[in-house]
């Protein structure tokens, strides 16, 4: 990785930008189609695994549904291919959500070992800048992302570095988003800041991830994990310049898996969720029992985990 090994240590955020939960109605990204699911012939940038379905998943509807009893056999499920990138991207939790556990504590406990020991580096969508860089350039960056950044939990962010801790303990190389000094200074000149922010992360993790791709030994893979507008691996014309997805599944040469992860307690009936390709073949009745895994794509997946039953507030990680 081009990043410096200490760069999570001294991690600074500056937003997570609302790239997990489907967008407010303030948000830029309201307007852009949601996912759709693949018809027809896989693109060619896109892995498909032959891989029979594990015995476990048991069929619970269209977009090839299955139904498992834990979370990790639906996660080994959607890698089956051993894809050498996985881009995770999650719903954020929002402060006005319920009080139950998130995705990210969900997925380093649960999902996070399942990759050891063939994943060797994770890029996590923190963003950290360089040192070099003028203190007033990362404020004011921050400083015009409140809007989005304000509704979320205030856990989200520390849980994001603590997964990258976790990372670290199970012998992956963890790593932040480190913009440049000019591509800071870039978006607090744009317009639409916020929209340039999304650009931004995209860019900053592709350009990470395309550098582990290039200096590591091919049997090593790679871990992404961060919102869920920036993997998709066929985004909508509104959300292309958001997305590594297209960009990293054709470096990869088609050895990359989508997969977003859902907490069952945060999806409503209401807009933007029944915009998502998968919300109608969705059953909340089962969500209580069960890990849902719906395919969205021909290597696109949907992950909804079984609600947690979480009666407290959950308390930040250190």
């Amino acid at each position: 990785m081009v990043v410096p090994e200490r760069a999570l240590a001294w991690v600074v955020t500056l937003a997570l930008a609302g790239c997990g939960s489907p967008p407010p109605a303030t948000s830029p990204a309201t307007s852009s189609p949601p996912k759709v699911a693949s018809s027809g012939s896989p693109p060619a940038t896109v892995a498909v695994s032959s891989t029979p379905a594990t015995p476990s998943g048991r069929p619970c509807g269209g977009l090839d549904c299955l139904a498992f009893d834990t979370p990790r056999q639906a996660f080994e499920h959607a890698l089956a291919g051993d894809p050498r990138v996985v881009a995770v991207g999650e719903a954020h939790a929002q402060k006005a959500g319920p009080a139950v556990e998130s995705a990210t504590r969900r997925f380093a406990r649960e999902l996070l070992p399942a990759l050891a020991p063939r994943v060797k580096g994770v890029v996590v969508e923190l963003l950290a800048p360089d040192r070099r860089c003028e203190q007033r350039e990362a404020e004011a960056v921050a400083e015009r992302t409140k809007p989005i950044t304000e509704p979320q939990r205030e856990a989200n962010q520390n849980e994001f570095v603590a997964l990258g801790f976790e990372a670290r303990k199970l012998g992956m190389r963890a790593e932040p988003l480190i913009p440049t000094c000019e591509e800071l200074r870039a978006i607090l000149g744009a317009e639409n800041d916020v929209g340039a922010l999304l650009e931004l992360i995209a860019s900053v993790t592709a350009r990470e991830a395309v550098a582990f791709l290039d200096q590591r030994p091919p049997e090593e893979a790679l871990l992404i994990y961060g919102g869920l507008v920036h993997n998709d691996v066929t985004p909508s014309a509104e959300r292309a310049a958001w997305s590594f997805g297209p960009r990293l599944a054709e470096h990869a040469k088609r050895s990359y898996v989508e997969l977003d992860l859902i907490v069952p307690e945060l999806v409503r009936n209401e807009p933007p969720w029944t915009s998502l390709p998968w919300f109608s073949q969705y059953d909340p009745a089962r969500a209580g029992r069960e890990t849902l895994l719906y395919r969205t794509g021909p290597a696109s997946f949907v992950l909804i985990f079984p609600r947690s039953g979480a009666t407290e507030s959950p308390k930040a990680t250190p």
